[in-house]
């Protein structure tokens, strides 16, 4: 095992970015003392996480300012947790809506006509864009919008979204989605589009899925919502069955199909498959 210090915030003034305030500094650091933090080499949710945040500590500075510097546990190709200050604790769920949806955004350069569809979006979901995400300090610098969905019952994930929205707004969801992702426009080369997806089964035993279209199609947006979200009722069983106790399931959606790209168990720890699946 490899501990690193890692210095992730401080409440300087940076051009062009928000300010970090002492306050959201401690929100931090009561974030760190009750859950773990995953920690990634690129800020790309594509990737696994190559450590973990276990502790941090706030230290002020010469010019009167704070930073937030933090304990990192590096996975190794033979890692195994000993750290005694994440044993009772459990990855962070992130991006979960407190009720039936939540909208978070970063995209860079957002235009007055994106800015439009984003608050087309939040009405048809029935709640506000956040340009923050619920990790604060832990940006991906990635083009990113993320829509969550709040509790959906497994076996019921199709019947619960179009329940919840109606097939109208469906449609003029993806319309909206659509036009974002298919308009030519100044975000990098890679825009995301993310759905979380907090499943529960009957023990109560909750796994979020996390879907990320890379550049997304039309096609594969209205395939996501016209057949995807059914497709995942038949194949999340084994996920729940698993030796491994996955807590989140980060997968790729493109030409209408899905690839399994990584997990995350209870204490942080990636699980990288070697075929689609992880059963057993």
């Amino acid at each position: 095992m490899t501990l690193q210090s890692i210095r992730i915030a401080t409440t300087h003034a940076v051009p062009g970015n928000q300010v970090v305030t002492l306050d959201e500094l401690k929100q931090h650091i009561a974030m760190i003392d009750q859950v773990i933090i995953p920690v990634y080499s690129v800020h790309d949710p594509r990737q696994p996480p190559i450590g973990r945040v276990v502790s941090g500590v706030i230290r002020g500075l010469e010019d009167g300012e704070f930073a937030l510097d933090v304990t990192v546990e590096l996975f190794g190709p033979d890692f195994i947790p000993k750290s005694g200050t994440s044993a009772d604790k459990r990855v962070v769920t992130v991006n979960m809506p407190q009720g039936k949806f939540g909208v978070w955004c970063n995209m860079i350069s957002v235009t007055p006509e994106k800015t439009g569809h984003l608050r087309e979006i939040s009405e048809i979901l029935g709640t506000a864009v956040s340009y923050r995400s619920s990790t604060e300090m832990l940006q991906e610098e990635l083009p990113i919008l993320i829509i969550g969905v709040g509790v959906i019952p497994f076996g019921y994930i199709a019947d619960t979204v179009s329940r919840r929205l109606g097939l109208e707004k469906v449609h003029r969801l993806t319309a909206k989605l659509i036009r974002i992702y298919t308009t030519p426009g100044e975000n990098r080369s890679d825009s995301l589009l993310i759905y979380d997806l907090d499943v529960t089964d009957r023990q109560q035993r909750s796994l979020l899925i996390e879907v990320i279209l890379t550049n997304p199609s039309g096609k594969d947006i209205e395939s996501f919502f016209s057949g995807g979200l059914g497709e995942l009722d038949r194949i999340l069983p084994p996920f729940y069955l698993s030796r491994l106790h996955p807590k989140k399931i980060v997968m790729n959606y493109s030409d209408c199909r899905f690839r399994v790209l990584y997990a995350i168990q209870e204490q942080g720890i990636p699980l990288i498959p070697r075929s689609d699946s992880f059963y057993g």
